[in-house]
């Protein structure tokens, strides 16, 4: 249920995720709920979409190790 509600997220709404995994909206909204379980096979389309997002965002910024930290020399 967890990767449902991120992939959600990502897809900007129920409505358009149900467009891209071809499932209707009220079918996904029980999958949320919990009423209905998640099939296998939707959970990996689910998790294919996941991981693209992920591989297609830009990283993270990572401090340069010249910025803030000391500022002087060590002792």
């Amino acid at each position: 249920m967890m990767a449902l509600r991120r992939a959600v997220q990502i897809c900007n709404g129920l409505n358009a995720l149900g467009d891209q995994l071809n499932v209707s909206s009220d079918s996904l909204e029980k999958m949320l709920s919990g009423e209905v379980e998640v099939p296998q096979e939707l959970f990996l389309q689910v998790v294919g979409l996941l991981l693209e997002a992920t591989a297609t965002r830009a990283p993270k910024r990572t401090p340069d190790s010249n910025e803030g930290g000391r500022k002087g020399p060590r002792h």
